[in-house]
């Protein structure tokens, strides 16, 4: 999906900020609570807890409603209310902070997407304890230059930012054709490198034609639809960085956003499903498997009928930043729900070659000894 050059008649948002009950500064939500923090004079802001519920919206019926319209990626021009500074947002981005006196700031409208978020997971780790997790990461690289401990003393400009991600829940019927292989062992004669003759063994698979259905029901298949996780290492982090607990997710609300970047989806609904119903038929593909049984599998067809298809669009919190080592730039990423991180990082020539170098010597070392045998 292509990004938009800036356009000087960006619309005008209305911003929202969140003033301190005590001392009336701008508030930032603060990580493992459910609070306000002022850092100016400490007070502590509750946030109001929300009657909405968490609902699986209707795949098809949004789709229908979704069918003749556009999605608008117009660059987001703000004025912030605390020193009067106006900026423009980029179109992927609908909260951030200001860049002349760095105050939250949150532009209420979601950047003119169709589908609003109705549910994130708030941040519960704070931004000293990622950094924490990154240096523990960065200890635990064997292959990594011992100088790059040094690299992870800094916050390295953590930032931390919610990203956009659609969840897919259905129900699945799949009847299927295959085969199931049964191993067993043959033995035969032979003769060695001396010439004599010895019986070894061999095995061999026995196969079955079989057929079957197997019925899956899929929770919450998370698909990121932003381009933040896939572009980075390749989709490194799209196809590994999805350890979230769903269950801790909360009804939407501003005040969780604000102190922090949030990015709108880029990736669309039905786009989202059809990367969705990818790992679906690879699960369902698992359980095929499963039920054919014996030691091997071969699936020659599989026909598979989906229903009850519902969604949420949900907002995940990430902390987010990179570090140059000789003159390259790596990325890296901390789940801001559990801690786990993800990223990219330098491999040093001299470890990678004593490893090779050891390796070598155990094999010589287990072939000298069993040529003695």
């Amino acid at each position: 999906m292509t990004t938009p050059a800036p356009s000087p008649a960006a619309p005008q948002a209305t911003v929202k900020t969140f003033p301190c009950k005590s001392c009336g500064a701008r508030l930032s939500f603060a990580p493992g609570t459910k609070t306000l923090k002022c850092e100016f004079c400490g007070a502590a802001n509750d946030i109001p807890k929300s009657d909405d519920q968490i609902e699986e919206l209707d795949f098809e019926v949004y789709l229908k409603a979704l069918a003749d319209k556009q999605e608008h990626y117009e660059q987001v021009h703000m004025k912030c209310t605390n020193c009067g500074a106006e900026q423009t947002l980029a179109p992927n981005m609908f909260a951030g902070i200001c860049s002349f006196c760095a105050t939250p700031i949150v532009a209420q409208g979601y950047a003119n997407r169709l589908v609003k978020p109705k549910s994130l997971i708030p941040f519960r780790i704070a931004k000293d304890k990622a950094q924490d997790e990154f240096r523990k990461w960065i200890r635990g690289l064997w292959l990594a230059p011992s100088e790059l401990k040094k690299y992870a003393q800094g916050d390295g400009g953590l930032n931390g930012m919610y990203v956009p991600y659609w969840t897919y829940d259905c129900h699945t019927h799949s009847d299927y054709e295959g085969e199931r292989g049964t191993e067993y062992s043959e033995s035969y004669t032979t003769r060695n490198s001396a010439g004599e003759t010895v019986t070894q063994t061999r095995t061999r698979v026995d196969w079955t034609a079989v057929s079957g259905s197997v019925n899956n029901t899929f929770d919450d298949v998370l698909v990121p639809a932003s381009p933040t996780l896939s572009s980075v290492a390749g989709g490194f982090f799209a196809s590994r960085f999805s350890a979230w607990n769903t269950k801790a997710l909360v009804p939407y609300s501003e005040e969780f956003i604000t102190g922090f970047q949030a990015e709108a989806y880029q990736l669309g609904l039905s786009d989202g499903y059809r990367t969705a119903k990818q790992i679906i038929d690879g699960r369902i593909e698992q359980s095929i498997r499963q039920d054919i049984g014996g030691d091997q599998q071969r699936i020659s067809s599989v026909s598979t009928q989906y229903s009850n298809i519902t969604f949420k669009h949900v907002l995940m919190p990430v902390w987010i930043s990179a570090y140059r080592y000789r003159d390259k730039v790596y990325r890296f990423m901390v789940n801001g729900q559990n801690g786990e991180v993800k990223g990219e990082s330098p491999k040093s020539g001299w470890k990678i070659f004593f490893l090779v170098l050891g390796i070598l010597a155990v094999l010589f070392i287990v072939l000298m000894l069993g040529g003695k045998r």
